[in-house]
């Protein structure tokens, strides 16, 4: 196995990227009325994994990004890994200055030794630009070389008005359950698992109270990433539909723990995403429950390290607005990009090859019908003639097909898998293509699959072939390109 070295590693124009050095996870995202913050696991000293620290950025519109200084840094004994942020705007904490309702960043300081990981606080008076370390850390340590990640919400219900913490003891496979009522103190309430895939360790849990559409009914949704054992293999998330009273969460399912990989298995699971690039996404703090919206780190631990790079290294996904349907087997999560512009018209194309020229990042909108066995075939092609990869857009099944291309891994080379709802020979599918990945939504946003393409420009053109007896509508629509990420030099 080697690294490829190339020269230039296109930069994408509607995904974030730090202006230089390694990005992984999407940390504390919240939304101050104004600005979306997104903080992320970062390297402030070069390209590989390590040094944990929080990147920062902002963005009013979830597009283009600004980059700031380190918000909170490693230190001598500790790493910063993953958490969450709340705003405590009645000063339960106590750590407020009376006039400027805190920040609050509850992450997992993560000994450097790899002996224990417990949970650690820091505030912020300046609006998330800057933090202090809580003198009284940890807040909350199980003596476990493996409990992280906590995601923290205010709950509100039957069962009263406080905080609720969510964590993984990630190597048990277990998803635990908190409550405070001043952020510093903490009582477990409850655990979950292991249930579902359990093939890898547990990650980045998060508790959503989403809205069923067309009802007044919401229910709750856990998602946890995984690692290894996703569907497309390696990194993966699955999620899990049920009711949360305050104290414990019920799954409207129980399923045994699964320690397979096959996919046969793992595919009778929800799973978030199904490509191979699509994990460790959490949801903003401070939006209502009907603009809930989550991002995720477009990558996958099976080869995230050796991916080639230019000076920088990581690629977040799209924005996703999220909420559920209720389906004939019961309720399903429904993405939808955020941030896209109107609309091109469509045009109809009947059985033969077409060739749509793209000019940069473009959303292709295929709505196909009359489709039997044979799939609408996209085929993606650089502007020098060859070809990138390939797409099959079935009634049935949507599969991508990534060879190496730029990058020279053995587990990079793969072809993804989606089964698609019932649909009586109807494909509506969304195509987002930037420098770099390629993010299909498919079935009205019920599926979604995401795959990086590194080292790629975005494809030049696409081959369109409509099988025999099928009709269909295609929207190529351009993405605005803007600046999407700062290059002010980190302090």
């Amino acid at each position: 196995m080697s690294q490829l070295s190339i020269a230039h590693v296109p930069r994408p124009t509607r995904h974030f990227t730090p202006a230089q050095h390694w990005m992984n996870d999407p940390n504390g995202l919240f939304f101050d009325g104004e600005l979306y913050h997104l903080y992320f696991q970062y390297n402030p000293h070069g390209v590989e994994h390590g040094n944990m620290s929080w990147g920062h950025a902002t963005s009013s519109d979830l597009v283009n990004w600004s980059e700031h200084p380190v918000a909170i840094l490693h230190d001598e004994r500790h790493d910063i890994f993953s958490g969450s942020i709340v705003i405590d705007r009645h000063n339960s904490s106590g750590l407020g200055d009376g006039s400027t309702a805190p920040v609050i960043a509850l992450y997992t300081a993560a000994a450097r030794d790899g002996s224990n990981q417990a949970q650690a606080l820091a505030y912020s008076l300046d609006g998330g630009y800057s933090f202090t370390k809580y003198a009284g850390n940890p807040v909350l340590d199980r003596n476990s070389a493996d409990f992280r990640d906590p995601k923290v919400f205010r709950y509100s219900g039957p069962a009263g008005d406080y905080w609720v913490m969510v964590a993984v003891e990630a190597v048990e496979r277990r998803v635990l359950f908190y409550r405070s009522e001043n952020l510093l103190e903490w009582d477990e309430l409850s655990g979950f698992g292991p249930q579902a895939a359990c093939a890898g360790v547990w990650e980045c849990p998060d508790l959503l109270e989403l809205p069923v559409e067309d009802s007044a009914e919401t229910k709750w949704v856990l998602v946890l990433s995984l690692n290894p054992g996703g569907v497309a293999g390696g990194s993966g998330t699955q999620y899990f539909i049920g009711d949360f009273d305050g104290t414990s969460f019920t799954p409207d399912h129980e399923q045994p723990a699964r320690d397979h990989t096959d996919f046969a298995t793992l595919a009778e699971g929800a799973w978030l995403d199904w490509g191979r690039d699509n994990y460790a996404g959490v949801s903003f703090h401070g939006l209502p429950r009907n603009r809930c919206t989550l991002i995720a780190w477009m990558s996958n631990w099976d080869y995230a390290r050796q991916l080639p790079h230019e000076r920088w290294r990581g690629s977040m996904t799209t924005a996703r607005k999220v909420d559920l349907l209720r389906t004939d087997t019961g309720y399903a999560v429904r993405q939808r990009f955020v941030g896209l512009p109107a609309a091109a018209a469509a045009e109809s194309y009947g059985a033969g090859t077409h060739e749509l020229a793209l000019q940069g990042p473009t959303l292709i909108d295929v709505q196909a019908r009359d489709l039997g066995e044979e799939p609408v075939r996209a085929r993606f092609f650089r502007a020098d003639g060859s070809p990138l990869s390939e797409l099959l857009l079935g009634a049935q099944q949507i599969s991508h097909q990534r060879p190496s291309g730029r990058v020279d891994h053995e587990l990079y080379p793969s072809t993804q898998h989606m089964p698609l709802p019932p649909s009586d020979g109807r494909l509506c599918a969304q195509l987002l293509l930037d420098a770099g990945s390629l993010e299909v939504l498919a079935a009205g946003g019920l599926r979604s699959l995401t795959d990086q393409l590194t080292g790629e420009e975005t494809p030049a053109r696409v081959l369109l072939t409509i099988p025999g007896g099928a009709q269909s509508d295609v929207a190529c629509t351009p993405l605005p390109q803007h600046g999407s990420t700062a290059t002010q030099e980190l302090k």
